[in-house]
């Protein structure tokens, strides 16, 4: 239940095009997604996508008339899918991940790097399935991830104004506070280039993880 499994990923060939070991046991660019029978039998087992540690540090600090308080959420133990943004055709308003900086460029260069070629139209007339290809490098084991994470989860800086002023203002206490939310991963596996490793899952039309900032102003009369 919940497992993540993949396609083993086999390096790129001397195309640049993604490789997998099929069900046979043997090297291949092209995949029978077609087979139903013994999947299991060659594809890798991640492990799970649901974290099996969750983890959470808070503390507050204060020096005079400051006050802060920290909160760090973390989780770990899962595996994490990475974006699937790889595909065998582009268009003039593709939008290119970090990535693809990394890609394939010359023979040679299946030795150096795990990202396969942006392909041309004549690709398309050496490797007819090159759509599949792409798709199965999108889901093999080349694209996961730990989903390990630690996130600066909330950081509040609060000061609270002298009685001599207070007084002066004629109220009974005077207090202004600035809080962030979600502001930065303090860990994740570099792999995620970016990615967000909470947001994994969370539904096509689901938005990621914002940061929001607040200021109070607390007055008492």
């Amino acid at each position: 239940i919940n497992s993540m499994f993949s396609f083993q990923f086999a390096g790129l060939n001397n195309e640049g095009l993604p490789q997998f070991i099929n069900k046979d046991g043997e090297v291949a660019s092209v995949l029978d997604f077609q087979n139903n029978e013994n999947l299991t039998d060659y594809l890798k087992h991640e492990g799970s996508v649901n974290p099996n540690i969750s983890v959470g540090f808070s503390n507050n600090f204060t020096y005079k008339n400051w006050d802060l308080g920290v909160l760090i959420t973390g989780s770990g133990g899962n595996k994490v899918r990475l974006n699937p943004v790889f595909n065998s055709t582009y268009s003039d308003t593709s939008i290119f991940s970090k990535s693809h900086v990394n890609r394939w460029l010359n023979p040679g260069d299946e030795n150096i790097t795990n990202i396969p070629v942006v392909p041309d139209p004549s690709a398309f007339q050496r490797n007819a399935n090159l759509r599949t290809v792409y798709n199965a490098y999108n889901y093999s084991t080349e694209r996961v991830a730990d989903g390990d994470f630690l996130r600066m989860k909330n950081i509040s800086l609060g000061y609270k104004f002298n009685n001599e002023l207070v007084e002066k203002l004629g109220l009974s206490h005077l207090k202004v506070k600035f809080q962030g939310t979600n502001l930065f991963l303090l860990y994740s596996d570099s792999k995620l280039n970016g990615q967000d490793p909470e947001f994994f899952q969370t539904g096509g039309v689901a938005l990621p993880i914002t940061r929001q900032y607040t200021f109070s102003l607390n007055l008492g009369f």
